[in-house]
């Protein structure tokens, strides 16, 4: 009980009860691996402790062997160290199972050695001494020396790993790096030990072990945690504590987050809200202003406790790409979902109904509203051949042949087509059918080879067939009975002038002119009748031929009209033969209506995309009421001829895609059309 004896004695028997003391702490880490590792060293070192203790108060003929068993626990807190580093660091050393097995051997084989001394006395051997106070001094033999050197390298492979890890953290360790490195003092003293008698040679350890476990554990708990977790996960993190403070951060977290320089000890939503906001979120994506693109980061967090010292630590992942790519397709379902339901209310909207067919003549698709019209769901018209609306082999054998030239790139259309219903009741439609193409393929590149299917729009054609049938036998029977009732008032009138003389001749006159301007109003009607159910599919047509004759029947029945013309050789345009009626009715205008002496001009100029025929005349000018039926086609009301004739002119040229226009002048009329040419026209 000397005073060095107590030194002796309360440096290792404080360092082992403080390494017991801080276990329930240690067990608190949320980590399991991290938590065993730690647990053990300290429960070893802290166990080594109290048996070197014990070896100073014990009698003597129990102290080698309260040596021997605190040798045993030394040895262990090697591998709880070497378990701890591996752990720590992020290597899997300690889960290796060859290694694991290597491990357990070389502990119970030297452990073996240790607990037979007594019978070899290799390991070590007691004497007396007295100093530097009296206590039965160990003399370590070969053997000792020997697992004292694996010993300490195996430390020092604990040791490299911890402080590799300092190093190639960039995060602040450097208090880490100070206690870490008490590991070490021991073996300094042990060495002065053995080159002096002024310290007893008894292995210092455990009050290494027990400064940096304590250290460690209860001063720089937070640190200790962060780091390790931290250089596990990525290389851009930022480190927070409990109440959502900045501890530390990466070089790499300062590149992507500038604002994190200089933010340690702020507050995480001060500093970076959008990744506070993250942190509480499903989706933890963070958006950053990348210049020109928006740059994104996954959030991943890992939180580790021990006692009352935590440490989150928040890892990002540049994920830039993958989102980008992410929100283009989401994106990209919004827009088709739009699109979806555009079309689905276009559909449901329209009057029409929508048949898709295959390639093998059968329907792909139906639209819901052909059901009320042909009395079959959609399910069961999918997947059938069209032969099952067909009303006879006639009708289906043209179908055939339209949706043969569709599937040859054509887009067409089918007037008062009959389809057979569900109920065997024949009902009238009108479609358009146009190809569908492969979606993959650019527009521009697209062939008869990419078409997929066909695709018709179908209408309900009953409803006008009936109308327009009505309104053909009213105007058949009206023209009929108009013109015999005319050409009897007519006849009699004339009779009536021929035989009075005076006013009376006069009102007969009037009579017969207004008679003629009747049957001149059942003629132009009778023309638009039989112009009405024409084909609009265009052909090329050469409108000079056409011309020339209209101007030499114009100069026949008018031969008092001067009529000029400047005219190509040829003028080809897409349109039909029956533009010689629209033509007509204009160059009648201008030689009835061109003043007390006519003259008419007609000039023709070609372009590659259109061709323009100029009819003018020196006459009064056009009524605004005629002026606004070859504007829009307006003929409000029909009361006189003049104006049906301009209206059949004015319906002839646009049902043939062309267009007409009344260009202001200062003195006659001037009506011009316009007829587009050819579309494979050189």
């Amino acid at each position: 009980m000397t005073p060095a004896g107590v030194v002796y004695m309360s440096l290792f028997f404080l360092s082992g009860v403080a390494c017991l003391s801080v276990i329930p702490r240690a067990r608190t880490l949320d980590s399991a691996e991290l938590r065993y590792g730690l647990v053990g060293l300290l429960a070893a070192t802290g166990s080594w402790g109290v048996l070197k203790t014990a070896f100073f108060v014990v009698p003597d003929p129990l102290r080698a062997a309260t040596y021997t068993l605190g040798l045993v626990f030394g040895f262990a807190t090697v591998w709880a160290w070497l378990y701890f580093a591996s752990a720590y660091t992020g290597r899997r050393l300690h889960t290796n199972p060859t290694l694991r097995r290597l491990a357990v051997g070389v502990f119970l084989t030297v452990v073996a050695v240790k607990l037979t001394n007594p019978i070899h006395r290799l390991y070590f051997t007691t004497t007396e001494s007295t100093r530097p106070f009296r206590h039965l001094a160990i003399e370590h033999g070969a053997i000792h020396w020997i697992s004292t050197g694996l010993s300490y390298t195996l430390a020092a492979i604990g040791l490299f790993m911890i402080f590799d890890l300092y190093v190639e953290s960039e995060y602040d360790s450097r208090p880490l790096v100070a206690f870490t490195g008490l590991l070490a003092l021991p073996i300094v003293v042990d060495l002065v030990a053995i080159a002096t008698p002024k310290l007893i040679n008894f292995i210092y350890a455990p009050i290494g072990v027990a400064a940096f476990a304590i250290g460690a554990v209860t001063l720089f708990g937070d640190r200790l945690l962060a780091v390790g977790a931290a250089t596990q996960i990525t290389d851009t993190a930022v480190i927070v504590d409990r109440n959502g403070r900045i501890q530390d951060f990466s070089t790499a977290a300062v590149s992507a987050f500038p604002e994190l320089d200089g933010a340690v000890g702020e507050t995480l939503d001060t500093v970076l809200p959008a990744v506070a906001a993250a942190r509480n979120r499903d989706e933890k994506v963070v958006e950053r202003d990348g210049g020109d693109r928006p740059a994104y980061y996954f959030l991943s967090s890992r939180s580790m406790t021990i006692g009352d010292s935590a440490a989150e630590v928040l890892a990002f992942t540049d994920i830039t790409e993958r989102e980008r790519q992410r929100r283009r397709l989401a994106q990209r379902e919004r827009e088709l979902d739009q699109r979806n339901e555009l079309y689905r209310a276009i559909m449901a909207a329209s009057f029409s109904f929508i048949f898709r067919i295959d390639l093998d003549n059968r329907f792909s698709f139906v639209s819901p509203s052909a059901e009320a019209f042909i009395g079959y769901t959609p399910d069961e018209l999918t997947g059938q051949p069209i032969s099952v609306l067909a009303a006879d082999e006639e009708t289906f054998s043209e179908a055939t042949e339209y949706l043969e030239e569709v599937t040859r790139g054509e887009s067409l259309q089918m007037r008062d087509h009959p389809i057979s219903t569900r109920s065997g009741r024949t009902v009238y439609v009108d479609m358009r059918l146009v190809p569908i193409y492969e979606p993959s393929v650019d527009r521009d590149a697209r062939t008869p080879a990419d078409i997929v299917g066909m695709q018709a729009m179908v209408r309900d054609a009953s409803q006008r067939r009936q109308r327009e049938g009505l309104i053909s036998v009213i105007n058949r029977v009206l023209r009929h009975n108009v013109r015999n009732e005319l050409t009897v008032i007519n006849g009699r009138a004339e009779m009536l002038a021929a035989e009075l003389d005076g006013d009376a001749e006069s009102s007969a006159e009037t009579i017969v002119q207004a008679a003629d301007r009747l049957l001149d109003i059942t003629e132009s009607a009778r023309r638009i009748e039989s112009n009405r159910e024409l084909s609009p599919k265009l052909e090329a047509v050469d409108l000079v031929p056409i011309i020339d004759g209209l101007v030499a029947q114009l100069e026949e029945r008018y031969p008092d009209t001067v009529v000029t013309t400047e005219i190509p050789e040829t003028a080809v345009a897409e349109t039909l033969p029956r533009i010689e009626t629209a033509l007509w009715e204009l160059f009648e205008n201008a030689a009835e209506h061109g003043g007390p002496r006519p003259a008419v001009d007609v000039s023709v100029t070609t372009s590659d995309e259109q061709i323009r025929i100029t009819i003018a005349d020196e006459g009064p000018g056009l009524p605004e009421d005629e002026r606004q039926v070859l504007a829009d086609g307006k003929e409000e009301p029909l009361v006189h001829g003049q104006g049906l004739g301009l209206y059949l002119a004015y319906w002839i040229v646009t049902n043939l895609n062309g267009e007409i226009e009344v260009p202001g002048t200062r003195s006659g009329t001037a009506i011009e059309i316009g007829l587009p040419t050819p579309s494979d026209r050189p």
